[in-house]
């Protein structure tokens, strides 16, 4: 496995000014707790998944946070769950846990999860951390680099 930022790994940065980020291309990313820890400044990191992507990474990215407080949220597949009431389950989840301001919150999927998570964050508190972790290549190219999560109210999907 390799262990440093050099072994097989590319990095796109993304040059925002003040909201710069780094991208990271590679295998086996999830086992690279050296990048975890760079990203995730608190204690405390909130992992938001569903029931397919759960049993292939979640244990892998949980042992990546080893020392941090984790807690999942692991929901249904599909598009259906793309829902205001999905994301009163991730505000529940930080609330029940007292996760503070600098909790972070990881999306470990694509598509509904990104986006469900990343509304999540920019709400919680007045926003807190957001790591995207995307698992295949539909799930990267869906991720919101640069731009909005979504969710679904009343008949209008935003």
């Amino acid at each position: 496995m390799p262990k440093s930022v050099d072994d097989a790994m590319k990095i796109l940065n993304v040059d925002l000014k003040d909201r710069d980020y780094p991208i990271y291309i590679g295998s086996g990313l999830l086992e690279r707790p050296f990048l975890w820890n760079r990203h995730l400044d608190g204690n405390q990191a909130l992992v938001v998944t569903n029931e397919t992507i759960a049993p292939l990474y979640l244990d892998r990215l949980v042992d990546s946070l080893a020392g941090k407080r984790v807690e999942t949220v692991v929901f249904p597949d599909g598009e259906r769950y793309k829902t205001l009431a999905s994301a009163t389950q991730i505000f529940d989840a930080l609330i029940d846990h007292q996760f503070s301001r600098n909790a972070c919150l990881v999306a470990l999927g694509g598509g509904v999860i990104g986006d469900l998570a990343g509304f999540a964050a920019a709400c919680y508190q007045r926003g807190i951390p957001f790591v995207q972790a995307p698992t295949t290549l539909l799930a990267q190219v869906d991720s919101q680099w640069g731009g909005k999560p979504a969710s679904i109210i009343r008949a209008a999907k935003t």
